[in-house]
């Protein structure tokens, strides 16, 4: 059995337990020792990883680095840091020792571009982002536009009373994290050229056409191109997915490269912008397939998966009833939709159905379709989780590796997995945890009673009465879900699902 060891981006489900939860596909995927990994703002330990790194490497055909837990010890960390230049080089130097230890390892390595989310909130942020966090989003934005000559009258004074309104030390620190974040990066690209890394990936943790990410990333490419690396390092907006991406591809650099053919919901559907990114999805698409060693192909006939994407024709955060009629009702056709699916399993197609509808959440509307047309457990793959990019990353995973190992009882528990995080706690029992998280405990939702407190209880009898109540052809393989808060907040949860009838 092949021997992946993989150093995830940070503790949580999504990072360290969803890439051992995979269908099974002929190897074995080795982590660090939980107590090694950080916990949100405290960073892991970057010296006993590297040394467990070492001591592992022995025996290992593949690996798959997050360099960003390599070398801030996390993703959280790496905007929280202030370590020098020479500091955080040397940790990434590591990758020289591995490579000398093992000259065939193959490596397959990411590393993120700092994020500047929109919003005051300082939860992954610096303490200060709770002050000032909109106002340093804004002030990016600007000086963006600015330098591109695309600035409004009304943004150059709203630029000018920024500048004004932000402390000198609190940009200053913003901005001296970034280059400090963005040189490191180019010394990993340096390795990537220099052939130590066989697979690189640089995702876009949150992003907008405009402001400080999109800045960095110019600097990127301009970068990229300067080293020869454009069609060797992807760059598009992701985080929490890249690690399975990273996963796909080392398998897929083992068996072959499956080939994905891509079918909308809605014909504007390849043109939407998703929230938090910066570029049309059928961008993002291209980017997530060549990253994980797939092949996108434009007939259903000549793929190995479908990867069917829910998406209108345009993307609503906080949709109401009445704004859904144009962009959902009309411009998307849902009852083709399911045809297609239906079409591609009656041709023996491996089926990856991606519910990007909405950010966040599972779309009701396609769930009540799929269960009623009997598809749930016909399908081998779906996901519906924060981005676009997550839950695009998430079920090319899935379904390339069921499409290699025909893992059927693994594919099954995962797919069990998603369908009770991404539909019956995401869309449904987040919502619930909110309203039970009462003043007078003291909660709100980012600061609950504990990991296995009495939010996250009445979260798991919630998810377990709706599941039971209207997906029974589901709960039907579940006997009980166990629930813990990692972090502490509502946003996401870690279950552990006890099947029956497998």
């Amino acid at each position: 059995m092949k021997k992946i060891l993989m150093l995830p981006l940070d503790e949580r489900p999504c990072n360290y337990g969803f890439p051992a939860m995979m269908p099974k596909a002929g190897y074995e995927v080795l982590m660090p020792p939980k107590e090694y990994m950080g916990l949100k703002k405290r960073p892991a330990d970057v010296n006993k990883l590297a040394e467990w790194l070492i001591s592992n490497v022995d025996g290992c055909d593949l690996m798959i680095l997050s360099m960003d837990t390599l070398i801030y010890g996390g993703l959280i960390p790496s905007r929280l840091h202030h370590d020098a230049v020479s500091l955080l080089n040397k940790r990434g130097d590591i990758v020289y020792t591995l490579k000398k230890l093992r000259p065939s390892l193959k490596i397959f390595a990411f590393q993120t571009i700092m994020r500047c989310p929109f919003y005051s909130l300082s939860d992954e942020e610096p303490d200060y982002y709770a002050d000032y966090g909109e106002k340093i989003h804004k002030y990016g934005k600007y000086n963006h536009k600015q330098k591109l000559g695309i600035l409004t009258e009304e943004e150059k004074f709203e630029l000018e009373s920024l500048s004004k309104d932000i402390p000198t030390e609190v940009l200053a620190d913003f901005e001296t994290r970034r280059a400090t974040n963005i040189e490191v990066l180019f010394n990993t690209l340096k390795m990537v050229k220099e052939g130590l890394i066989e697979g690189f990936v640089i995702p876009q943790d949150d992003s907008a056409p405009y402001g400080y990410t999109s800045m960095d990333q110019e600097k990127v490419r301009a970068f990229l191109k300067e080293k020869g690396l454009t069609l060797k390092v992807p760059v598009y907006p992701a985080a929490d997915d890249t690690g399975l991406t990273m996963l796909n591809r080392a398998v897929n650099e083992v068996y072959g490269s499956p080939k994905v053919y891509c079918y909308y919901a809605s014909t504007m559907g390849a043109t939407v912008i998703p929230s938090f990114e910066d570029r049309i999805i059928d961008a993002t698409v291209k980017n997530q397939i060549i990253s994980a060693g797939m092949t996108r192909v434009y007939s259903l006939a000549e793929a190995d998966i479908l990867l069917a994407v829910n998406i209108g024709g345009e993307m609503l955060y906080n949709p109401t009833p009445e704004s859904l009629t144009i962009p959902y009702d009309i411009n998307r056709n849902l009852a083709e939709y399911i045809t297609q699916i239906e079409y591609a399993l009656s041709l023996g197609k491996v089926v990856a159905v991606a519910d990007v509808a909405y950010p966040t959440g599972a779309d009701h509307e396609l769930m009540g379709l799929l269960r009623d047309s009997g598809l749930l457990l016909k399908i081998h793959a779906y996901a519906s989780w924060n981005t676009s990019s997550n839950t695009l990353g998430t079920v090319l995973c899935q379904s390339a590796l069921y499409f290699h190992g025909k893992d059927s009882k693994g594919n099954l528990k995962f797919l069990l997995h998603r369908y009770y995080d991404d539909v019956g706690y995401c869309s449904h029992t987040r919502t619930f945890i909110d309203i039970t998280a009462v003043p007078e405990n003291g909660c709100t939702v980012f600061k609950l009673d504990g990991e296995n407190g009495k939010c996250v209880q009445s979260a798991r009898k919630e998810l377990l009465r709706y599941m039971a109540e209207t997906y029974p052809q589901l709960s039907y393989y579940v006997k009980d879900v166990k629930a813990s808060s990692p972090w502490n907040r509502t946003f996401e949860m870690e279950f552990v699902l006890e099947t029956q009838n497998l």
